[in-house]
């Protein structure tokens, strides 16, 4: 018996919203379902923040039309909130998180990517799964994994059976 839903979505607490749509709308492919700003008491008590003035810039992204698996671009203006640097790493961390996607656009995004400067934690690889398991079936694959603007890292996949 399942105790919760599939994950619903991704909340990305970014430094600037427009920056990381550059990333998931435009290069990604993700489609703008709701945009929003909130002022309120009740939301800043939320993620614990005393600041009267503070607001929050959302954007939520969905992709094929899913109601599950969304990103959320919440971008926090605040006098609390201290605006930390990037760090993109050499290797992967405990603890650190991944978001995993799949296309068929592989090559049009990793050229996109370069050009634009991101960061790879790994570039381009390509590897032959023999053979098929209950959750992934076997086939080429092409895989990367890159930070978006925020230092999140992002897994791109795409599977050739």
């Amino acid at each position: 018996m399942n105790q919760t839903s599939p994950i619903r979505r991704v909340t990305i607490f970014c430094r600037n919203i427009e920056k990381s749509l550059r990333l998931y709308r435009d290069i990604l492919g993700f489609t703008v379902i709701e945009e929003k700003t909130i002022q309120t008491q009740e939301f800043s008590k939320l993620m614990n923040i005393e600041d009267a003035d503070a607001f929050v810039n959302i954007c939520y992204l969905q992709s094929n039309d899913k109601e599950d698996g969304l990103i959320a671009l919440f971008e926090v203006n605040s006098k609390e909130i201290t605006m930390t640097k990037v760090e993109f790493k050499n290797s992967i961390e405990y603890g650190q998180s991944v978001i995993v996607l799949y296309t068929d656009q592989f090559d049009k995004i990793y050229k996109i990517l370069k050009d634009k400067s991101y960061q790879f934690l790994i570039e381009p690889t390509i590897y032959h799964k023999t053979e098929d398991s209950s959750y992934v079936k076997a086939g080429r694959f092409k895989e990367m994994m890159f930070y978006d603007p925020d230092g999140q890292l992002i897994d791109l996949v795409q599977q050739d059976t």
